[in-house]
């Protein structure tokens, strides 16, 4: 069930301006956010990223427990804000294919499958005309490279790179405070729901970027919470899906316990 979005707490509205400076050299975002665009590090847009940053800002200050995980970085624009927004401790891993994106199945639509026809025949265009990043062999390291540049090298700042599909990579063992999956298509969607969304922490939150944009997506989204997992669904620059924070325990420490 739906429910109107809610400002982060600390914020008197989702775009509410930000200090110039946060405690323990964690610096403002909309300054950061803006960087990345410029230098065309993302496709998402401003609002998305502060929905992002402020999202994992707000777990910080609710001390939600787990890690946080972004499923499909690309670039690694979004990577830099969670990166920037989270304390130095806190687990952040970053899965992706780091190269060109694996071909959409069944569960995908005719949207999906032309932009795929695109990609693979070479005709993607990336950020600015630039080289689509799904071309590039050094995607892995522009990642890390770029991490470094905004002072947080992944070794340094509990960074972990995971390269491959998220079928063959993702297994989540631990209880998560907030995952931001980017994966476009119905199967790599529901297969982070599937892994992730188990071991989500009270307070902890999903964000789904590709709800709006590809079909499939929006279908494995659809189709996975039309049980009841536990979560509220919240709209803010995108969907978001919240676990209740007056849970007792995790379904992760359920498990574990």
């Amino acid at each position: 069930m739906a429910v109107p979005a809610q400002p982060f707490p600390g914020s008197s509205a989702p775009d509410a301006p930000q200090p110039r400076r946060r405690a323990a050299g964690r610096p403002a975002l909309p300054p950061v956010v803006a960087d990345v665009r410029r230098r065309k590090l993302t496709y998402l847009d401003r609002r998305a990223l502060l929905d992002i940053g402020r999202a994992v800002r707000a777990a910080e200050r609710s001390q939600v427990p787990g890690m946080l995980i972004e499923a499909g970085t690309a670039l690694g624009g979004s990577a830099v804000v969670m990166a920037v927004a989270k304390r130095r401790r806190r687990p952040l891993v970053l899965y992706d294919v780091f190269g060109t994106i694996p071909p959409p199945g069944d569960g995908d639509g005719p949207d999906v499958h032309r932009r795929y026809d695109t990609i693979v025949s070479g005709q993607a265009r990336g950020l600015g005309g630039e080289t689509y990043y799904g071309y590039r062999g050094d995607l892995y390291e522009h990642v890390v490279a770029t991490l470094t540049e905004y002072h947080r090298p992944p070794a340094h700042h509990a960074i972990t790179l995971v390269r491959g599909r998220f079928e063959d990579t993702l297994s989540i063992d631990a209880p998560v405070a907030l995952a931001h999956l980017d994966g476009d298509w119905y199967s790599s969607t529901m297969t982070c729901l599937e892994r992730i969304v188990p071991f989500l922490s009270p307070g902890g939150r999903i964000i789904i970027d590709d709800y709006r944009a590809w079909s499939g997506c929006r279908r494995a989204v659809d189709e996975y919470f039309a049980v009841d997992r536990g979560c509220r669904r919240e709209q803010h620059a995108r969907v978001h899906f919240v676990r209740d924070p007056t849970e007792t325990m995790s379904p992760y420490a359920q498990q574990a316990g």
